[in-house]
């Protein structure tokens, strides 16, 4: 006699070892086709503007993004910090959020502006007179009138300020301050201050020189320690570092990045310094054209190098990284008029299209426009295109 369902647990766990074998073939098949399409992305250029434009939606068009009007009679300053768009104009500042909606208004009394941004701080001075505000948010952490006149200013991520003074009886004066306003020292030097910075822990001081006093302009990159200067060492004590920039070659900017790098742009290459001496990272005077440079990105430095294809220009967008000095690229067909960067966004202005690329070389966002941009301030996660009678805000 035979007994039915005898084999019935065998069949149960053949059916469901099949059903498992098909889920883990599918799972690899979808990873599969993913990892070729990934790799058709890269390395095509068509079908990546086709995704980023149709899957992606990286595509974006005047009068179809949130704005903020703007009387095209009135001079105005705009600036991007923190989660805000703001604009002065006749000693008022007012912050606006990436929704256009106005957030704060405040009075500034400075007349002709120069700033300065970081994470959530906006620092604004009156240039060449004495007046310097820190604002974080929406409100004014601190302000004051310093003893000479404003050349040039500087804030960290923690709020730390640092301020170049002339006018005195030296060639100019720095001062630092922390984030509630309490001067911390000042240092006094016999040369033109060209750059400063302060590095991400608040410990060192940075400052870019230049001497005129011979036949040939040397430059100078002269690093203090903040906390022996406070403690009212001498110079000698509080500089912990001293170097000459390469023979003929004349500083531009400096930014501490990737932790404390310090990278410093001359007028024909940039470098790390580190161990007292200048490694180059990359030239600036190549065979090609190289109209833009900077060094202001977190843990990149930038180039632009312009080359000519048969009867057009191509624009390289190149960004090295400071650490492994492995590179990223970003190629356009054209000329690129202006280039802005923040952190790890830059922001490419071709006139009527602007690009928003990462420092992966890779697109974020394309923006375009029947008239000429004007401006554009740029921030990690939004950036602001400046017409003359409305700003148009971009979620990056």
């Amino acid at each position: 006699m035979k007994i039915i369902g005898i084999d019935e647990p065998e069949r149960k766990e053949k059916q469901l070892n099949r059903k498992r074998v098909i889920r883990v073939s599918v799972f690899f098949i979808i990873i599969l086709i993913f990892a070729v399409l990934f790799c058709f992305y890269i390395g095509n250029k068509s079908f990546r503007e086709m995704v980023d434009k149709y899957v992606l939606m990286k595509n974006v068009s005047e009068n179809h993004v949130n704005s903020i009007a703007l009387e095209e009679s009135e001079n105005y300053g705009v600036y991007a910090y923190d989660k805000y768009i703001s604009i002065f104009n006749k000693n008022t500042l007012v912050g606006y959020n990436i929704s256009g909606k106005k957030e704060y208004e405040l009075t500034i009394e400075i007349t002709n502006p120069m700033i300065d941004t970081n994470n959530r701080f906006l620092l604004m001075a009156e240039t060449g007179k004495q007046k310097i505000y820190l604002i974080s948010g929406n409100n004014i952490v601190w302000n004051k009138e310093l003893e000479g006149n404003i050349s040039r200013i500087a804030v960290n991520k923690n709020g730390y300020v640092a301020v170049v003074l002339t006018g005195t009886t030296y060639k100019s004066v720095v001062e630092i301050f922390d984030a509630k306003g309490n001067e911390m020292f000042k240092t006094f030097l016999s040369n033109t201050t060209m750059d400063i910075d302060i590095s991400y822990d608040n410990k060192y001081l940075s400052i870019a020189e230049i001497s005129t006093n011979g036949t040939l302009v040397q430059s100078m990159i002269k690093t203090i320690s903040i906390q022996k200067a406070q403690a009212q060492e001498t110079s000698t004590e509080s500089i912990i570092s001293s170097i000459n920039a390469p023979s003929n070659s004349t500083i531009l900017n400096l930014k501490y990045q990737d932790g404390n790098k310090l990278v410093c742009m001359y007028d024909d290459s940039i470098c790390i310094i580190q161990n007292e001496t200048n490694e180059e990272l990359c030239k600036l005077k190549e065979e090609q054209k190289i109209p833009f440079a900077d060094v202001k990105l977190n843990n990149y430095v930038l180039r632009v190098l312009e080359k000519n294809v048969l009867l057009s220009t191509q624009s390289i967008v190149e960004l090295i990284h400071v650490g492994n000095k492995k590179s990223n690229q970003y190629t356009i067909d054209s000329v690129i008029k202006e280039v802005y960067d923040y952190e790890d966004v830059i922001a490419l202005n071709l006139g009527s299209e602007v690009h928003f690329i990462g420092t992966n070389g890779w697109l974020i966002k394309k923006y375009t426009s029947s008239q000429e941009v004007r401006k554009i301030v740029i921030n990690s996660n939004f950036a602001g295109i400046v017409y003359r009678d409305k700003i148009e805000i971009i979620e990056l």
